[in-house]
């Protein structure tokens, strides 16, 4: 990823220059995985139970 690739995900994500200064890369890139996933439709969603069972 280029620096200008990675400032264009960070304006999409509505993160200013200034905000940088408290995240890192990891963060911002897994900030963008979260986005993309916001529309994917799951066919079971866990429950508490599967949760306790984990």
């Amino acid at each position: 990823m280029t620096t200008p690739l990675f400032l264009l995900r960070c304006v999409e994500l509505g993160i200013s220059v200034r905000d940088l200064d408290l995240l890192t890369i990891g963060l911002v890139l897994d900030l963008w995985t979260e986005k993309a996933n916001d529309g994917v439709k799951y066919s079971r969603i866990a429950t508490q139970e599967d949760f306790d069972k984990f």
